[in-house]
């Protein structure tokens, strides 16, 4: 038999392009969807759903419904890989489907009866959960003409159980004078200011209600975003839902944005909630969207999330972390700051982990280098060095290198600044590589997708007297830690401008 992914191997040349290969993946619990917006010779749309470990894919000529009704002409095409479903960029000219490829939607979809027997008569029926779309869809094949190569299929929004119903106005004659009667109302009012101005207070104090007031509206209105699916819960983690995701942030906004504004960012995004389906995202995907910038005529679209709304918005969309580059705008070709990773052995127990965050702090004084540290979410630390703009991106890698090659130096035993995992048994990696041009690093204050959603919190050194790895902080516990902080550790964080030591570049 024919492996499902012949035709897409014999159209491509691997050597060229740099989509994914043709292998199959092994069955999942949930099916992932994706629609990947498409600048080939034509702009389209490639509307894929993952089935017996390949990607069913139709093209679809314009936008893909989401109001009631509407249908698309949808082209039936080759099947792809599942790993298709994270490919962003560019396919060479002169290659098959070249041109930009950006994710335009992702989530998980669910088919209503047996989708092999509705594929093969022609009528798909499914629910689909992503960032954009969802509700109740269907694909239903066409009546091929005469004389057409092509499978055409009409891919449909249908209605479902969770939409509103059609607004109705009856006829005036019926309502009376005077009369205020009018047909359902939409589940959120968008001209509802006090709604729009939603506060954390508000959210918290509502939270008794939102289980019957879900069950009406199926969504809610927070910094002016509409927030769909509310009390959809995060799939591994105990009672907490998307409404408690987007307060999180609402609250900790005024700290979160002062270390994301100015920089370009990357982000986790975790379709549904669910952490099993996580990818990354580095750029911008759709240029009507917020948080799109570019730094020229000819860069990449970069990722910028300067306001509350935005941050919301992108929550929305199933954002968990943010993840900012070493610059900020508008001199990306200058970062201003380094980053030490200090990334332990499972092995190594806190007291240890504790020596070493000692001499990192040590080291750095010692160079005469002001320095902040967090922790990361994970199981590492963070120590965080300001930097006038005024290196290059090799300048500050390379002295990123010498400050680590010391450390492994003076104690070989504890530290290393390779990343061979089979050396690093029961030593400290000190990761500088996150100061080269383009690599990230977690932002302060950010959820980390992770079993107890932990945060990456700024801290001062006396809070090392314990031990404040992993989810210590967590999404539950921060939002009322900063309502009672007397002193912010980081508070002259952004003032701090200074020169690399000598020697050290």
């Amino acid at each position: 038999m024919q492996s499902p992914l012949a035709t897409y191997r014999r159209k491509r040349d691997f050597s060229l392009t740099p989509e994914p290969g043709p292998k199959r993946a092994r069955a999942r619990s949930r099916l992932i969807f994706v629609i990947q917006k498409h600048a080939a010779r034509r702009l389209h749309y490639d509307f894929r759903l993952e089935l017996d470990g390949v990607l069913k894919s139709w093209a679809v000529p314009k936008e893909p419904p989401d109001r009631v009704g509407v249908k698309r002409l949808a082209v039936h095409v080759e099947d792809h890989p599942v790993a298709y479903a994270s490919f962003e960029g560019d396919i060479p000219k002169g290659q098959y489907g070249g041109g930009h490829v950006d994710i335009w939607d992702r989530g998980t979809w669910t088919p209503v009866d047996d989708p092999r027997e509705g594929l093969a008569r022609g009528r798909l029926l499914f629910d689909l959960d992503g960032e954009r779309l969802r509700g109740r869809y269907a694909l239903i094949r066409m009546k091929a003409r005469e004389g057409e190569r092509a499978e055409n299929w009409l891919l449909i929004r249908e209605r479902d159980a969770g939409d509103a119903p059609v607004k109705t106005k009856r006829p005036r004659k019926a309502e009376g004078r005077g009369s205020t009667t009018r047909g359902s109302v939409a589940p959120v009012p968008q001209s509802d200011s006090a709604t729009s101005r939603m506060s954390s207070a508000t959210a918290k104090a509502s939270a008794s209600s939102r289980g019957s007031r879900a069950g009406k509206t199926q969504a809610a209105v927070v910094a002016g975003v509409r927030i769909t699916n509310p009390q959809r819960p995060v799939a591994q983690v105990t009672d907490v839902s998307k409404l408690d995701v987007v307060s999180y942030h609402e609250t900790v906004a005024q700290w979160l944005l002062p270390h994301i504004a100015r920089r370009p960012l990357a982000v986790i995004k975790c379709p549904g909630g669910d952490f099993g389906n996580c990818f990354f995202q580095k750029h911008a995907s759709d240029p009507r969207r917020p948080g799109r910038t570019t730094a020229g005529p000819n860069d990449p679209p970069y990722m910028k999330l300067a306001t509350l709304k935005s941050i919301i918005e992108a929550v929305q969309n199933g954002v968990f972390e943010f993840h900012s580059w070493g610059c900020s705008f508008p001199r990306l070709d200058r970062p201003d700051r380094i980053v030490l990773d200090l990334d332990p052995d499972p092995a190594v127990d806190w007291p240890t982990f504790r020596a070493a965050a000692d001499r990192v702090r040590e080291l750095l004084d010692d160079v005469g280098l002001r320095w902040f540290v967090k922790t990361t979410g994970g199981k590492g630390l963070h120590f965080v060095v300001p930097l006038a703009r005024r290196y290059t991106w090799d300048e500050v890698k390379q002295a990123a290198a010498i400050l680590a090659q010391r450390l492994v130096d003076e104690q070989p035993e504890l530290f290393i600044a390779t990343a061979s995992k089979a050396k690093r048994s029961g030593k400290v990696f000190v990761d500088y590589l996150r100061n080269a041009e383009g690599a990230t690093a977690v932002a302060a204050y950010s959820l980390r997708a992770r079993a107890g959603l932990p945060v990456s919190m700024p801290i001062a050194w006396s809070d090392l007297e314990r031990d404040v790895r992993g989810a210590f902080f967590n999404l539950r516990n921060v939002p009322e830690l900063l309502a009672r902080r007397k002193r912010d550790p980081w508070a002259d964080y952004g003032e701090v401008r200074q020169g690399l030591p000598k020697g050290g570049r």
